[in-house]
């Protein structure tokens, strides 16, 4: 993204909180489309215990649950592998709830016209399971859902976000990314998508990591979709800092 040299500070009041909102006046800084990843973003964290995944599978700690599993051989071993990390997603799927307001910014999304949807490395039967438990929002709200089921690579890899624009027939660049993980940006950055990272407690895990906006609360993503929509005069850049 191109940054106008151009730009100003808007200071809002939320949630008890001061954040600074850099601006930059760029007409091709345009958000027509958002992503949203599903556990921990959508849903609270820790329906899924990962620690406890991992020591199940016998995978190390510092090594994502999928590669590993994806790189069990023999074939035999790989599909057990698979079956059980399925029903440990089936399990924290029925005891998922919301993430505070989740619900409330994807139908606020729906009403500015544009398309919403999921893009997640879990099975999409276990997605649909966790939105049973949603209670003013649905799978019906969402315009796709991309799981790990579908033939593309799983985030970090781009692949999902550029599909996922090519069936919202937008760019890549006007797709917001939204999620709680370094794979989020990343998948975002590599696709060319604006990017911002949930990330409630100022984890230190998280500090690095690079991404459009860091916010605290999904209720956030209400400034910076509208200062990006196609009618908007301003969009903001940068990340949202807390002071």
């Amino acid at each position: 993204m191109i940054v106008h040299p151009f730009f100003a500070a808007v200071v809002d009041h939320f949630h008890g909180y001061r954040y600074v909102y850099p601006i930059m006046l760029n007409p091709e800084y345009r958000i027509k489309a958002v992503l949203f990843d599903f556990d921990g973003t959508l849903t609270q964290p820790g329906a899924l215990d990962f620690k406890s995944i991992k020591a199940a599978l016998g995978c190390r700690a510092d090594q994502p649950v999928l590669e590993f599993v994806r790189s069990i051989t023999p074939a035999r071993d790989r599909g057990r592998a698979m079956e059980k990390l399925d029903r440990f997603e089936f399990d924290g799927a029925a005891n998922s709830r919301p993430n505070t307001g989740a619900q409330q910014v994807v139908a606020w999304i729906k009403r500015q016209g544009l398309p919403v949807g999921i893009i997640t490395r879990n099975r999409r039967e276990a997605v649909l399971r966790s939105l049973d438990n949603f209670d003013k929002i649905s799978a019906d709200d969402f315009d796709l859902i991309i799981s790990r089921d579908d033939p593309l690579d799983p985030k970090p890899s781009g692949d999902g976000i550029v599909w996922a624009a090519g069936q919202f027939q937008v760019a890549p660049q006007e797709v917001l990314m939204v999620g709680d993980y370094i794979f989020d940006p990343q998948s975002g950055r590599a696709a060319g998508a604006l990017t911002a990272l949930l990330d409630p407690t100022q984890s230190t895990r998280l500090k690095s990591v690079a991404c459009d906006f860091r916010i605290r609360h999904l209720d956030q993503l209400r400034s910076i979709i509208q200062a990006g929509l196609p009618q908007s005069k301003v969009c903001l850049a940068g990340s949202l800092k807390v002071r």
